[in-house]
Protein backbone atom coordinates (compact mmCIF):
# COMPACT_ATOMS: atom_id res chain seq x y z
CA UNK A 1 0.00 0.00 0.00
CA UNK A 2 3.06 2.23 0.65
CA UNK A 3 4.54 1.63 -2.72
CA UNK A 4 1.38 2.31 -3.92
CA UNK A 5 0.95 5.94 -2.23
CA UNK A 6 4.30 6.89 -3.52
CA UNK A 7 3.66 6.01 -7.15
CA UNK A 8 0.22 8.11 -6.88
CA UNK A 9 2.33 10.88 -5.51
CA UNK A 10 5.32 11.36 -8.00
CA UNK A 11 2.52 10.86 -11.30
CA UNK A 12 0.38 13.50 -10.09
CA UNK A 13 3.66 15.79 -8.81
CA UNK A 14 5.18 15.18 -12.46
CA UNK A 15 1.87 16.61 -14.15
CA UNK A 16 1.16 19.47 -11.10
CA UNK A 17 1.64 23.53 -11.51
CA UNK A 18 5.04 24.43 -10.09
CA UNK A 19 3.51 26.48 -7.70
CA UNK A 20 0.35 24.66 -6.93
CA UNK A 21 -0.46 23.18 -3.91
CA UNK A 22 -2.73 19.51 -4.45
CA UNK A 23 -4.81 17.77 -2.70
CA UNK A 24 -5.46 14.25 -3.77
CA UNK A 25 -7.35 11.02 -1.68
CA UNK A 26 -5.26 7.95 -1.46
CA UNK A 27 -6.73 4.93 -1.80
CA UNK A 28 -7.09 4.02 1.66
CA UNK A 29 -8.67 7.65 1.78
CA UNK A 30 -6.13 9.71 3.39
CA UNK A 31 -6.10 13.47 2.04
CA UNK A 32 -2.58 13.88 0.65
CA UNK A 33 -0.76 17.28 0.01
CA UNK A 34 1.45 18.04 -3.18
CA UNK A 35 3.62 20.72 -2.56
CA UNK A 36 5.35 22.67 -5.42
CA UNK A 37 9.02 21.84 -3.85
CA UNK A 38 8.36 18.02 -4.65
CA UNK A 39 7.26 17.12 -1.16
CA UNK A 40 4.21 15.83 0.52
CA UNK A 41 2.75 14.94 3.66
CA UNK A 42 -0.84 13.77 4.68
CA UNK A 43 -3.33 16.36 5.83
CA UNK A 44 -4.39 16.31 9.39
CA UNK A 45 -8.51 16.01 10.77
CA UNK A 46 -8.77 18.97 12.87
CA UNK A 47 -11.26 19.05 15.66
CA UNK A 48 -14.10 21.66 14.99
CA UNK A 49 -13.49 24.42 17.48
CA UNK A 50 -15.24 25.69 20.27
CA UNK A 51 -15.07 29.17 21.00
CA UNK A 52 -18.04 30.14 18.96
CA UNK A 53 -20.85 28.60 21.07
CA UNK A 54 -21.10 29.87 24.32
CA UNK A 55 -23.07 27.86 26.51
CA UNK A 56 -26.83 29.00 27.96
CA UNK A 57 -27.92 30.33 31.02
CA UNK A 58 -30.14 27.75 32.86
CA UNK A 59 -33.28 29.95 32.77
CA UNK A 60 -33.13 29.52 29.12
CA UNK A 61 -32.55 25.94 29.50
CA UNK A 62 -35.20 25.00 32.04
CA UNK A 63 -38.03 26.75 30.36
CA UNK A 64 -40.92 24.62 28.96
CA UNK A 65 -40.04 23.28 25.80
CA UNK A 66 -42.19 23.85 22.65
CA UNK A 67 -41.11 22.00 19.48
CA UNK A 68 -40.65 23.28 16.13
CA UNK A 69 -41.59 20.57 13.28
CA UNK A 70 -38.25 20.80 11.54
CA UNK A 71 -35.30 18.45 10.33
CA UNK A 72 -31.67 19.70 10.70
CA UNK A 73 -28.89 19.42 8.42
CA UNK A 74 -26.52 16.23 9.24
CA UNK A 75 -23.48 16.51 11.02
CA UNK A 76 -20.31 14.83 11.35
CA UNK A 77 -19.99 14.27 15.92
CA UNK A 78 -17.89 11.84 15.70
CA UNK A 79 -14.91 11.04 13.66
CA UNK A 80 -11.74 9.06 15.16
CA UNK A 81 -9.89 5.25 15.33
CA UNK A 82 -11.47 1.94 16.86
CA UNK A 83 -9.19 0.73 19.40
CA UNK A 84 -10.23 -3.07 18.05
CA UNK A 85 -9.65 -1.90 14.20
CA UNK A 86 -6.15 -0.57 15.47
CA UNK A 87 -5.13 -4.02 16.10
CA UNK A 88 -5.82 -5.71 12.32
CA UNK A 89 -5.20 -2.59 10.21
CA UNK A 90 -2.96 0.94 10.76
CA UNK A 91 -4.77 2.33 7.71
CA UNK A 92 -8.59 1.16 7.90
CA UNK A 93 -9.39 1.54 11.08
CA UNK A 94 -11.36 4.81 11.47
CA UNK A 95 -15.23 5.11 13.06
CA UNK A 96 -17.36 8.27 11.89
CA UNK A 97 -21.08 8.90 12.70
CA UNK A 98 -23.44 11.87 11.61
CA UNK A 99 -25.88 13.20 13.56
CA UNK A 100 -29.10 14.41 12.59
CA UNK A 101 -31.65 16.13 15.03
CA UNK A 102 -35.50 15.92 13.61
CA UNK A 103 -38.50 16.86 15.38
CA UNK A 104 -42.33 16.33 14.48
CA UNK A 105 -45.41 16.20 16.37
CA UNK A 106 -43.42 17.13 19.96
CA UNK A 107 -41.10 14.05 19.26
CA UNK A 108 -37.10 14.62 18.81
CA UNK A 109 -35.42 12.16 17.17
CA UNK A 110 -31.73 11.69 16.99
CA UNK A 111 -30.64 9.96 13.59
CA UNK A 112 -26.95 8.21 13.60
CA UNK A 113 -25.34 7.23 10.32
CA UNK A 114 -22.18 5.44 11.22
CA UNK A 115 -19.93 4.62 9.04
CA UNK A 116 -16.83 1.49 9.95
CA UNK A 117 -13.73 1.55 7.77
CA UNK A 118 -13.69 -2.31 7.95
CA UNK A 119 -16.14 -4.28 5.17
CA UNK A 120 -16.85 -6.78 7.86
CA UNK A 121 -18.70 -4.06 10.76
CA UNK A 122 -20.75 -6.76 11.87
CA UNK A 123 -17.59 -9.37 12.69
CA UNK A 124 -16.34 -6.31 15.39
CA UNK A 125 -19.38 -4.56 16.06
CA UNK A 126 -22.45 -7.02 15.51
CA UNK A 127 -25.68 -5.42 15.65
CA UNK A 128 -27.59 -2.16 17.29
CA UNK A 129 -30.17 -3.95 19.18
CA UNK A 130 -32.41 -2.34 21.77
CA UNK A 131 -30.09 -2.61 24.49
CA UNK A 132 -27.42 -1.00 22.51
CA UNK A 133 -27.35 3.10 23.67
CA UNK A 134 -24.84 5.93 23.31
CA UNK A 135 -23.15 7.88 27.01
CA UNK A 136 -22.32 11.09 26.34
CA UNK A 137 -19.77 12.56 28.81
CA UNK A 138 -20.01 16.35 28.73
CA UNK A 139 -17.50 19.11 30.03
CA UNK A 140 -19.66 19.60 33.29
CA UNK A 141 -18.80 15.53 34.20
CA UNK A 142 -22.48 14.94 33.89
CA UNK A 143 -23.31 11.67 31.97
CA UNK A 144 -26.29 11.25 29.51
CA UNK A 145 -27.12 7.63 28.15
CA UNK A 146 -29.12 7.36 24.95
CA UNK A 147 -31.06 4.49 24.01
CA UNK A 148 -31.41 2.86 20.73
CA UNK A 149 -35.23 1.50 20.47
CA UNK A 150 -34.98 -1.18 18.09
CA UNK A 151 -32.91 -3.38 16.38
CA UNK A 152 -30.43 -2.39 13.49
CA UNK A 153 -28.76 -4.49 10.83
CA UNK A 154 -25.51 -2.86 9.20
CA UNK A 155 -24.78 -2.89 5.85
CA UNK A 156 -21.28 -4.12 4.70
CA UNK A 157 -19.85 -2.62 1.71
CA UNK A 158 -16.95 -5.43 0.43
CA UNK A 159 -15.68 -3.58 -2.67
CA UNK A 160 -15.75 -0.40 -0.87
CA UNK A 161 -14.33 -1.35 2.05
CA UNK A 162 -16.71 -0.22 5.25
CA UNK A 163 -19.82 -0.91 6.84
CA UNK A 164 -22.32 1.64 7.72
CA UNK A 165 -25.27 1.42 10.63
CA UNK A 166 -27.91 4.23 9.99
CA UNK A 167 -29.99 3.97 13.31
CA UNK A 168 -32.48 6.49 15.62
CA UNK A 169 -32.89 7.49 18.79
CA UNK A 170 -35.65 9.42 20.95
CA UNK A 171 -34.01 12.34 23.23
CA UNK A 172 -36.76 13.17 26.22
CA UNK A 173 -37.09 16.98 27.43
CA UNK A 174 -34.73 16.15 30.33
CA UNK A 175 -31.98 14.96 27.99
CA UNK A 176 -32.23 17.92 26.11
CA UNK A 177 -31.89 20.07 28.61
CA UNK A 178 -28.67 18.17 30.33
CA UNK A 179 -27.03 18.30 26.70
CA UNK A 180 -27.00 21.65 26.53
CA UNK A 181 -25.31 22.17 29.52
CA UNK A 182 -22.00 20.96 28.68
CA UNK A 183 -19.77 20.41 25.31
CA UNK A 184 -19.55 16.88 24.36
CA UNK A 185 -15.68 15.30 25.61
CA UNK A 186 -16.30 11.44 24.89
CA UNK A 187 -19.02 9.15 23.60
CA UNK A 188 -19.16 5.68 24.27
CA UNK A 189 -20.79 3.60 22.35
CA UNK A 190 -22.76 0.23 23.45
CA UNK A 191 -22.35 -2.43 20.10
CA UNK A 192 -23.79 -5.89 20.55
CA UNK A 193 -20.53 -7.58 20.80
CA UNK A 194 -18.74 -4.66 22.36
CA UNK A 195 -18.52 -1.25 23.89
CA UNK A 196 -15.92 1.16 22.48
CA UNK A 197 -15.04 5.31 23.45
CA UNK A 198 -14.62 7.58 20.54
CA UNK A 199 -13.33 10.88 19.85
CA UNK A 200 -15.90 14.06 19.31
CA UNK A 201 -15.06 15.65 16.34
CA UNK A 202 -18.05 18.63 16.44
CA UNK A 203 -18.15 18.73 20.97
CA UNK A 204 -20.40 21.96 20.45
CA UNK A 205 -23.07 20.25 18.01
CA UNK A 206 -26.08 19.75 20.83
CA UNK A 207 -25.48 23.45 22.22
CA UNK A 208 -25.50 24.60 18.58
CA UNK A 209 -28.30 22.58 17.00
CA UNK A 210 -30.87 21.94 19.99
CA UNK A 211 -31.93 25.62 19.92
CA UNK A 212 -32.96 25.49 16.65
CA UNK A 213 -35.43 23.05 17.28
CA UNK A 214 -37.40 25.22 19.78
CA UNK A 215 -39.95 27.81 19.67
Amino acid sequence: MKNLVIITLVLLAAVAPVNAQKKIRTPDGKTVLLFDNGTWKYEEVKKKPVQNAPLRSKKEIDKAFIFRDVELKPQTVIQGVSEKLAKFSKTQNQVKSEFQIASKGGKVILKTNWKIMDEEGFRFFGFITKTSKMIFTLSNGELVELQYRRNFEPKEYPNYKFTTYTAELEINPEQIRRLQKGYLQKVDMIWSRRTESYMVFNPDYFINELPKIIQ
